[in-house]
């Protein structure tokens, strides 16, 4: 990967595209210390087998060198984001927002702990725009909120990837605002 292990980048993708290992990697490649901040609850896994795999296979390909945080309520996410004391991997924006049905991102807060923080960040987000609109309610104000937290979390960063079957896409933040 070309790009420096310092800054702070979001890899946003569908599911299985490889957006995790990537932000993995380029994380992995800033030092020993690192930390993989797992916004699902752990209570996902019961009952689940398959989403327990899933979180196994995350585990086994970082490996015992990653300090991992478990997230108990998506509202400590701003903190730990702005205490953050080692590159951070944050993965997944998805599963954040679905912690609690009755959550509601703060966004002026997100960015404001993105920007303040002092260590590598990278966002792992699902990019739930590329498909068809959803049938109810509740899914589609799921999209609606994902789509708005990662345009913010894309405004806030150095750099943001869509990830398309394990390769990159570049994403480039229009600056419209500016050339009126």
């Amino acid at each position: 990967m070309d790009i420096k292990s310092s800054g702070k980048y979001a890899f946003l993708g569908g599911t299985s595209s490889g957006k995790s290992a990537l932000a993995e990697q380029l994380v992995a490649a800033s030092g020993p210390d690192i930390c993989y901040l797992a916004t699902a609850p752990a209570t996902w896994s019961n009952g689940d087998p398959e989403f327990a795999s899933r979180v196994a296979r995350h585990k086994e390909r970082r490996g015992d060198r990653w300090r991992l945080i478990e997230l108990l309520e998506p509202d400590a996410l701003y903190d730990l984001i702005l205490n953050a004391e080692m590159p951070t991997v944050i993965d997944s924006v998805g599963a954040w927002l679905a912690f609690d049905d009755r959550f509601e991102p703060d966004l002026d807060r997100l960015e404001s702990a993105i920007s303040r923080s002092k260590v590598p960040l990278s966002f792992v987000a699902e990019e739930s725009s590329l498909g068809v609109l959803p049938m109810n309610t509740v899914a589609r104000d799921f999209v609606d909120r994902l789509g708005a937290v990662n345009q913010r979390i894309v405004k806030s960063v150095d750099r943001s990837f869509l990830v398309v079957a394990g390769g990159l896409l570049e994403v480039s933040q229009a600056k419209w605002q500016e050339a009126r």
